[in-house]
């Protein structure tokens, strides 16, 4: 039977093998793209630690088959899909597609810490930089829509915000990160945001933590806010309030170090602002040596296409995309009761097409 022949019937739907990845965002992207595909996904939820990946990058760069001790896990009938996200599956996806002759087709999302070409496709966004590619498409934000409440979290967190005047403000933050820095500063500062914006309309704001947010800035947010507010720390809850915000708000705030949180955000088709932390040095320091070296930039992609060139992350770029594409709305203008062409963008379809076209 040949390569043909095995490949799914038009308007089947394809199989797939979803390798998790370590993070949440990460892993939320795979479950957005295996809803588009309506694909027939079987989910393997081991993470390899580093050291393992590092080794099977090394000691078993050019390696085929499946190791020995997952063979139980990767086995015949072969996927029409393989779904990774990030550089932690990059080998076990490569053996999976040679075990099955090369008919396994391997699609990547985000950053794959490897040479484009072992992919048949790469989903990529701007922070990545990557190189455009004929297999590398780069969305203006990645494939996070916002998360399911169930019926009950979401009655729970209406009844408790039933009583703040509208239009309420979701003020939805992240955290320190190995770019940003949320300071003191950055929560006066937001807070002062708040304020105006929701002072003009008289409506409220309902803030959301998250496990990266410093105590002392969400403390000091608090402290600062003089518009009716509910302010949520992270906590080990069962009614987390994070999705039911999502649902619940008129707009939105989204602290700019989480591209998940801002995809989530902009995919409810609220008005989205963004509110930027303070960037770290480092990060600074790479962007201007970048802007005074742009002879490097055709050897640095081309490195880069290779795997051998990791380019550094840049949310700048994201954050310039997502604001080019009118995804993102002055702070003043939150809630002023424009409406927005709301929820999933051409960018989900372009995706769908592409991956169906491998196939």
């Amino acid at each position: 039977m040949t390569s043909d022949e095995r490949r799914p019937e038009p308007g089947s739907r394809p199989t797939a093998w979803v390798l998790a990845a370590p993070g949440a965002g990460d892993n939320g992207q795979l479950r957005t793209l295996v809803e588009l595909l309506g694909a027939d996904a079987r989910w393997v939820e081991q993470v390899d630690p580093v050291s393992r990946v590092l080794r099977d990058r090394v000691m078993a760069f050019g390696a085929r088959a499946v190791a020995s001790d997952k063979r139980s896990a990767y086995a015949p009938p072969w996927p029409d899909l393989v779904l990774i996200a990030g550089g932690r599956a990059v080998i076990d996806a490569r053996r999976i597609r040679y075990a099955s002759g090369g008919r396994t087709r391997v699609i990547c999302l985000g950053r794959p810490w490897a040479p484009l070409h072992w992919f048949d496709l790469v989903v990529t966004t701007p922070q990545y930089r990557l190189p455009e590619t004929e297999n590398v498409i780069t969305l203006d934000l990645p494939l996070n829509l916002p998360p399911r409440a169930s019926d009950e979290v979401l009655a729970h967190w209406q009844r408790e915000f039933q009583d703040l005047p509208r239009p309420m403000l979701g003020v939805i933050l992240g955290g320190d990160s190995g770019s940003y820095r949320f300071d003191a500063e950055c929560a006066a500062n937001l807070a002062r945001a708040v304020n105006e914006a929701v002072g003009e309309r008289g409506g409220s704001a309902v803030v959301v933590g998250s496990p990266r947010t410093p105590h002392e800035a969400i403390e000091l947010l608090a402290r600062r806010l003089e518009v009716p507010a509910r302010v949520l720390p992270w906590a080990r809850q069962t009614a987390n309030p994070y999705a039911s915000v999502l649902r619940l708000a008129d707009a939105f705030v989204v602290t700019g170090d989480s591209a998940s949180m801002l995809a989530e955000a902009c995919h409810s088709g609220q008005p989205v602002g963004m509110f930027e932390l303070h960037e770290r040095t480092r990060s600074r320091l790479n962007r201007k040596l970048r802007a005074a070296t742009p002879m490097l930039a055709s050897a640095t992609a081309r490195l880069t296409a290779r795997g051998l060139w990791i380019p550094a992350r840049d949310m700048a770029e994201l954050h310039r995309r997502a604001a080019a594409s009118g995804r993102l709305t002055e702070a003043a203008d939150l809630l002023s009761g424009l409406s927005r062409d709301g929820g999933r963008d051409d960018s989900l379809d372009t995706v769908r097409e592409r991956v169906h076209a491998l196939l």
